[in-house]
């Protein structure tokens, strides 16, 4: 099973990007970030055709997070217990073929550090991590990718000193996001990229519109798709796609991936 996550910042601007890249990299599970429109605007019989089902949690100009599936969607969850910022459409979880649980989270930005937005979001990581304690402790295999808007590890940046102190690359943060992993998940990508200064192929997952930030690869790792050890059992691939940022006019996001080889559960 291919997972793949991508905040496609519109996906009425992104749309024919979407169906070019489900064409070409022929994923089974999309998990997808901002989808910027309400749920019953969503394109769901366009994606249909091209086979694929979605659930789909939207709002209107803000957020939006969705599921796409080759395979059976059940037990579709929208929201988690004690959300900081519940008015805000930012993870939906569902299994999917009967044998994996898969979330799509879209963790605030946070803005900066002076904003109320920044306690927010880490009120908010705090929530999330209890809410996906809950979902491993079920013994159903359990994945959550999406824009996580952490760098965790100074190597999540191609020039880290650029944002010493500031968002996504803050102490809180960091701790907030290691709280998480502490339960148990394993970073798909940095399973096969670990951390070392040698950590090439790249893995960026985000470059700023401005400054020819992608040509330059002045970029961030802040998607990413977590595992559960279950899930983690399965674990045979995992990488970053950066065939959609050369595209015209792209998200500034690009897919992140891993393979599950679901005959080992």
């Amino acid at each position: 099973m291919k997972i793949a996550t991508w905040n496609v910042n519109s996906i009425r601007s992104r749309f024919d990007h979407l169906v070019k890249w489900l064409h070409q990299f022929q994923p089974d599970v999309v998990l997808l970030q901002e989808l910027k429109l309400m749920s019953e605007l969503f394109p769901h019989e366009q994606l249909l055709d091209e086979g694929y089902q979605a659930a789909v949690l939207g709002q209107k100009t803000y957020n939006g997070v969705a599921i796409l599936s080759k395979h059976r969607i059940e037990d579709i969850t929208y929201g988690f217990e004690n959300n900081p910022l519940p008015e805000e459409a930012r993870y939906i979880d569902a299994l999917i073929d009967g044998s994996v649980r898969i979330a799509s989270v879209y963790v605030p930005n946070g803005q900066n550090t002076e904003s109320p937005k920044y306690p927010n979001k880490l009120k908010f990581i705090d929530a999330l991590r209890a809410a996906v304690q809950i979902r491993i402790y079920e013994n159903t295999p359990y994945i959550i990718g999406g824009d996580f808007n952490i760098a965790p590890h100074d190597l999540d940046a191609t020039n880290p000193d650029r944002w010493k102190g500031d968002v996504p690359f803050t102490a809180a943060e960091r701790q907030g996001y290691n709280q998480l992993m502490h339960l148990g998940l394993h970073d798909a990508v940095r399973i096969k990229h670990p951390y070392t200064s040698q950590s090439a192929p790249d893995v960026m997952s985000w470059w700023d519109y401005r400054g020819g930030s992608f040509e330059k690869n002045d970029g961030l790792r802040i998607d990413h798709i977590l595992m559960c050890p279950l899930a983690t059992d399965m674990w045979t691939d995992a990488g970053t796609d950066r065939t959609p940022r050369t595209w015209e006019k792209p998200s500034d996001h690009t897919p992140v991936w891993c393979d599950l080889n679901m005959t080992q559960y």
